[in-house]
């Protein structure tokens, strides 16, 4: 397996809110995307989700409580 560079990547596009899929790891994708304001979008899938913030922080609304995920 080779390593990604996670700041590489991102610093490789400038569309927001457009995911991009950088691997694919025992047939699941790993995907990076920028996010800039508020967006509404999850909806509950089958799917396993991951977050990884890597600069400022990202507030998860969840109908019964805010997630605060900081950088790193």
């Amino acid at each position: 397996m080779k390593a990604i560079n996670l700041q590489e990547k991102h610093a490789g596009f400038t569309k927001q809110w457009h995911p991009h899929r950088i691997a694919t790891v025992d047939n699941m994708q790993v995907l990076i995307a920028k996010l800039l304001g508020a967006f509404v979008w999850y909806s509950p899938s089958n799917e396993d989700e991951l977050f990884q913030v890597l600069k400022e922080t990202l507030y998860m609304q969840f109908r019964d409580r805010t997630k605060i995920v900081k950088e790193g």
